[in-house]
């Protein structure tokens, strides 16, 4: 499917007379990297890769394997499980969003299907890349691992909202 892949290099040798959805990507200061400055950010993103994806196919398909987590830069991803009967939504994600959190340390079959609504851009680092990341720069690692756990936290905490929410009935 229509993918453009551009690590920070790549991009700066692309040629700028093309029509480049990437030539301005960033990542967004929600999330993850809320408290991250802009250079931070821009530090951040040389870490990883940047991707275009177009409506017309999933970015994840539903079961498959995956070993990264990636970061919504801008556009809008539908995440989709399959029903009994028929395909369900269960999120809309904006810029900013986190998916993909667990395979990145624990790679396997997804949950769930994502596919852009329009399109996108996200930013995805794998393990070895993250690694890399951490060992070379410890103070930007360690703020995107906090950003993470901080993301990771919330969520446990909406869960468990559901959780006793649901055993109140």
């Amino acid at each position: 499917f229509p993918v453009t892949i551009l690590t920070p290099l790549a991009r700066a040798t692309y040629d700028s007379s093309m029509s480049d959805p990437l030539a301005h990507a960033s990542l967004p200061a929600s999330g993850i990297t809320e408290h991250f400055g802009e250079e931070a950010r821009a530090a951040l993103a040389g870490y990883g890769e940047f991707i275009t994806v177009d409506p017309s196919q999933n970015l994840i398909d539903e079961g498959s394997d995956l070993n990264r987590l990636y970061i919504l830069a801008s556009g809008e991803l539908s995440v989709r499980r399959q029903g009994q009967h028929q395909e369900v939504e269960l999120a809309r994600l904006r810029p900013g969003d986190t998916f993909g959190e667990i395979s990145v340390f624990d790679p396997g079959p997804t949950s769930a299907a994502v596919r852009p609504t329009q399109p996108s851009v996200v930013w995805g680092i794998t393990w070895p890349q993250l690694e890399f990341l951490m060992n070379n720069n410890h103070q930007l690692g360690g703020m995107f691992l906090v950003g993470l756990a901080t993301i990771l936290s919330r969520r446990m905490r909406e869960m468990n909202r559901k959780y006793v929410d649901a055993a109140r009935v």
